[in-house]
């Protein structure tokens, strides 16, 4: 894959008092042109336009000029010699997304480009708060409505490491490497907290009720005043992860172990052998824990402080291991994040009330695509083939009948995103504006001059359809001979006309 930038000698249309000129006679009525000025071994030294409507040349009695100030694509003087001017007239070529694939939050253009989900939070009416790291290495706070056609919200994008989240009725928390944020559930405007902020190590969030964990003591404040209610010190054991209760709290300690809090602390008996890593609030006076089996399986499972464990969910044999929990007091309703082989799967789940088992609202995978291919007559994950190029059969220019009318093109990225070009690095369409992908892929279509183009950014590989791929007409806009950078033989003079 090659990247360039292209740098134009004079403003568009314009040609400086030095440069060459550069004419040539559009065998078509319109489109789009990309010129190029090539050595006499055929190499292409400067990309003189790129993309440009007929509307950007000065118009002529018998054609079209734009100037050449003798310089390469680096802004060097090219050597002495005979340059040959030659490009492409573009036409209505059609070009349509047709899917992502390798990652199911990526619904459409604007979905956020979601590489992996660190934390989630359930808010009350069913959204959902996403910490995520997006593709080009970003982190960002996003909010998801499953049940709505505006599903995304990204609220704030900020650098983390490790992340928990908890949500009040009006806030966000966000605890980001052991520093805690506010962010209105909103906007994501951030919201100043007068509380301790630094050296936090668990943060737990019901309705106007917040607890902040640190390495000495639980502190409980009643929002949105931030009073402070109360305090849990004595900790039983360090702990790592924290959830209220309607009376209370329950927290996990970094061995595995479950401790309640009401006036004093208290063991709650978990299965044998068994150790919980995450708890999370739920309904009434119930929580749920993230617990990991002596055999080294995971699985959530709901507590009762008085009647004990009341259900459990495990992941299908192959499923993956859970990584993060969050529920939501409203009902019996998590989240849970799972690391699979090839990816990443995030799921919410309602537990039914009618005793029937569990109802899953979304289940959604990302698969590594980072190495995408082509394997087997189908795009692969990974593996397999990267063809880049595709032979199409050009519409005929009138004016030079005898030309050849194969033509090979590329796919390659650009700064300014992927392209078609030619195989010495013309650029002739721009597929699409994204600039943050990092591999492309070509491949020939049902029907003659088609293709399927594919390109990935690390979140997800996204299909293009091109069509109509022979409407393109070369062209010759004749030689130029240069001694250290200056024109030795300058084209006749023409009079140009301005529309």
């Amino acid at each position: 894959m090659v990247c360039a930038t292209v740098a134009l000698a004079t403003p568009p249309g314009e040609t400086g008092p030095h440069d060459t000129p550069v004419r040539f006679v559009p065998a078509t009525a319109g489109g789009m042109v990309s010129l190029g000025i090539y050595d006499s071994a055929g190499a292409l030294v400067r990309v003189l336009c790129d993309e440009w409507p007929f509307s950007r040349f000065h118009i002529g009695l018998n054609g079209l000029s734009t100037g050449w100030d003798g310089h390469d694509d680096t802004g060097q003087s090219v050597a002495a010699g005979t340059y040959t001017a030659r490009g492409f007239v573009v036409g209505d070529i059609a070009v349509s997304g047709e899917a992502f694939h390798f990652n199911d939050w990526i619904e459409a253009a604007d979905s956020p480009r979601i590489v992996s989900v660190a934390a989630t939070q359930l808010l009350s009416n069913g959204d959902i708060l996403l910490m995520a790291r997006l593709a080009g290495g970003r982190w960002a706070l996003v909010r998801y409505s499953p049940e709505s056609k505006m599903r995304w919200q990204t609220m704030v994008t900020m650098p983390v490491h490790t992340a928990q989240l908890a949500a009040g009725n009006l806030v966000a928390f966000v605890l980001l490497d052991g520093t805690l944020r506010g962010a209105g559930l909103e906007d994501g405007a951030d919201v100043p907290l007068p509380v301790k902020t630094n050296d936090i190590v668990a943060v737990a969030a019901r309705g106007d009720r917040l607890a902040l964990l640190d390495a000495d003591a639980v502190r409980f404040y009643t929002l949105p005043s931030f009073d402070l209610g109360g305090e849990a010190t004595g900790l039983p054991s360090p702990l790592a992860s924290l959830a209220l209760l309607d009376q209370g709290a329950v927290a996990a300690g970094e061995d595995g172990s479950v401790w309640r809090w009401q006036t004093s602390w208290s063991k709650v008996d978990m299965p044998a052998g068994a150790k919980v890593r995450i708890v999370s609030s739920g309904r009434s006076n119930t929580f749920w824990v993230l617990e990991e089996r002596a055999d080294g399986s995971t699985c959530v499972a709901q507590y009762s402080p008085e009647a004990g464990r009341l259900a459990e969910w495990s992941p299908p044999t192959g499923g993956g291991n859970i990584t993060s929990l969050a529920a939501t007091p409203e009902e019996d309703y998590f989240t849970a994040t799972l690391a699979v082989p090839d990816g990443q799967r995030t799921v919410a789940i309602r537990r039914r009330n009618d005793g029937g088992g569990w109802e899953y609202v979304f289940d959604k995978k990302i698969t590594d695509s980072s190495g995408f291919g082509w394997r087997g007559g189908a795009l692969a994950a990974s593996g397999g083939e990267v063809p880049a190029e595709v032979t199409v059969r050009q519409v005929e220019n009138p004016l030079d009948p005898g030309a050849s009318r194969q033509l090979v093109l590329r796919a390659t990225l650009l700064k300014t995103g992927p392209v078609l070009g030619t195989t010495d690095g013309l650029p002739l369409l721009r597929v699409s504006t994204g600039n943050g992908d990092n591999r492309v892929m070509i491949v020939p279509g049902g029907e003659e001059n088609t293709a399927r183009f594919f390109q990935g950014d690390g979140s997800c590989v996204e299909e293009y359809a091109l069509s109509n791929l022979g409407d393109i007409t070369s062209f010759d806009a004749g030689t130029i001979k240069m001694a250290g950078g200056d024109e030795t033989s300058a084209p006749p003079f023409e009079e140009e006309v301005i529309p």
